[in-house]
């Protein structure tokens, strides 16, 4: 896939009786491809940590339970949809795949 287009709306005010909860029915989780390491940490440095947005489990970091070197940082939304900026240099069952 060369390119993805995401759209995102706010939702009415019909629609919110219940509220969010990412365990329910839905989006619970977006991530985003970084082209590198370094990357995620300026995104955590320059964006995360100033604008005070928490992270999830502690920052950015390596997750190998994942895949070979795979380095992210998870954050929520306002209304608390879990979201990643991940540096993937090899997809786990593809590895063999080119881009």
């Amino acid at each position: 896939m060369k390119g993805c287009n995401v759209w995102l709306s706010q939702r009415e005010d019909r629609f919110a009786r219940h509220g969010y909860h990412r365990k329910r029915v839905g989006v619970n989780h977006v991530a985003f491809h970084a082209g590198s390491r370094t990357a995620v940490d300026r995104f955590y440095r320059e964006y995360l940590k100033p604008k005070r947005i928490p992270v999830l489990y502690g920052g950015p970091k390596e997750h190998p339970e994942y895949s070979e070197r795979y380095y992210a940082v998870y954050f929520e939304d306002p209304d608390r949809i879990k979201l990643e900026l991940a540096y993937v240099p090899v997809f786990r069952g593809f590895e063999g795949a080119t881009r």
